[in-house]
């Protein structure tokens, strides 16, 4: 069991250095860098995403992207404030909060992320 364990330590190593080249990494997922992180970091403000769909002049696709999944996260949010009972509104809220968090972190990397059923709602919106 040791023996193949470190065998596949070896392999991913391998692996691993033939994606590294001269010390920059050649990164299997595209990065955005510039003012597309910023813009698409605000989109995760409440209702900013809205106005980036409709006002966003350069049809940024990173911006886009990640104003869409806002937009999805905040009506979801509503309808969960609406819907649920006490004590259920405060975790729903706490965890469309974390979420959010986590949706600008990962905006103001350059980097997308997915959660399925948002994703399947925003790829839905057409603007």
């Amino acid at each position: 069991m040791v023996n193949v364990f470190n065998e596949l330590v070896s392999q991913a190593r391998v692996f691993l250095q033939s994606i590294v080249k001269g010390g920059e990494s050649s990164s299997l997922v595209k990065t955005y860098r510039g003012e597309e992180t910023k813009i698409a970091t605000y989109a995760y403000l409440p209702f900013v995403s809205a106005a980036l769909l409709i006002f966003n002049k350069e049809k940024s696709e990173f911006v886009s992207f990640h104003a869409r999944r806002a937009l999805v996260l905040l009506l979801m949010a509503i309808l969960a404030i609406l819907l649920l009972p006490g004590f259920l509104k405060v975790v729903a809220v706490a965890t469309f909060y974390v979420i959010f968090v986590f949706g600008a972190y990962k905006a103001s990397k350059g980097e997308k992320w997915y959660l399925p059923v948002v994703n399947e709602l925003a790829n839905t919106i057409e603007i």
